[in-house]
């Protein structure tokens, strides 16, 4: 799902500061811990929506289209998990990038008319900025097509960025929530690690395991990318962001390295949204990584 960019970066830090930080505390807030989770359709949990009203409701993130978030996704796992109803905000979407935070965290200000202070935020992103979701869906029907393999190539040559940009998302959430722990996530290896040559997705397409591999080192330098940028934040004194592997959660529930997959292959219409993303299983295995890396 093709996403628009936004010119708002600077303007939602400043939203976001002044709304966390100045308007009254309810109740429950004044416990102490508010959570915002931001991101792509990863922290959406787009691989469980159901096409329901929370599924598909619209919002200024998705400039018209739907947002994809699931009931089931690990950000609302671990705002029942803490126990939140007032204290948490869900701005994850289907399809953002680097790029669009500054929206989300925009529209997290103007969802927190009652929320003081952010001490959790959780963001997925940076896959999007490589074009995946178009990758996948022109190799899925034929890999060995030069439009997969010119994908394939774009979205390699788009990794020496990613870095930067995840480090100025960091940036954005710092200036906005001083005082929060910020959990920034990578993201699984789709295909596993598979021994035979092929690798059925659904849908009767077939991907060749030199493809799978490929794509599975893309997303490995993706990670490599991401945590990089926290580890240049973590240099200029700010440990409380923290880099949250998830490639071992997912060990041998891959796409084709499994009978019990924790991420979807290929999903036939009206639910082909949830096509190559995480299942219950795999939202699950997110949330429990966040909690054994500190996140409520």
């Amino acid at each position: 799902m093709k996403r628009r960019s936004t010119a708002f970066l600077a303007t939602a830090t400043v939203a976001l500061t002044m709304v966390f930080s100045a308007v009254a505390v309810p109740a429950q807030a004044a416990t102490g811990f508010n959570y915002v989770a931001l991101g792509d359709s990863y922290a959406a949990g787009t691989g469980t929506a159901t096409g329901g009203t929370t599924a598909t409701v619209t919002t200024p993130l998705g400039g018209g289209y739907p947002c994809f978030q699931s009931d089931t996704s690990y950000p609302n796992q671990l705002a029942a998990y803490a126990q939140l109803t007032t204290g948490f905000i869900n701005v994850t979407c289907a399809g953002a990038k680097t790029s669009d935070i500054g929206t989300q965290l925009l529209y997290a200000a103007v969802l927190a008319g009652a929320t003081s202070g952010v001490s959790q935020v959780t963001v997925t992103v940076g896959g999007n900025d490589l074009g995946f979701a178009d990758t996948l869906q022109v190799c899925a029907p034929d890999p060995a097509s030069q439009t997969c393999q010119a994908a394939l190539a774009t979205a390699t040559s788009k990794l020496k960025t990613v870095s930067a940009k995840v480090s100025g998302v960091i940036t954005q959430i710092r200036g906005a929530a001083p005082g929060a722990r910020i959990y920034v996530t990578g993201y699984p290896l789709l295909f596993g690690n598979f021994k035979t040559p092929t690798c059925d997705v659904g849908g009767a397409y077939v991907v060749p395991k030199t493809t799978a591999t490929t794509i599975n080192g893309i997303t490995s330098a993706l990670n490599l990318s991401i945590a990089g940028a926290v580890v240049r934040a973590q240099w200029k004194g700010d440990w409380r962001v923290r880099y949250v592997p998830v490639t071992g959660a997912f060990y041998g529930h891959g796409l084709c390295d499994s009978k019990k997959p924790w991420i979807n292959g290929y999903v036939a219409s009206p639910h082909v949204f949830q096509s190559f993303h995480p299942n219950a299983f795999g939202e699950t295995a997110y949330a429990t990584t966040l909690k054994l890396a500190g996140a409520k």
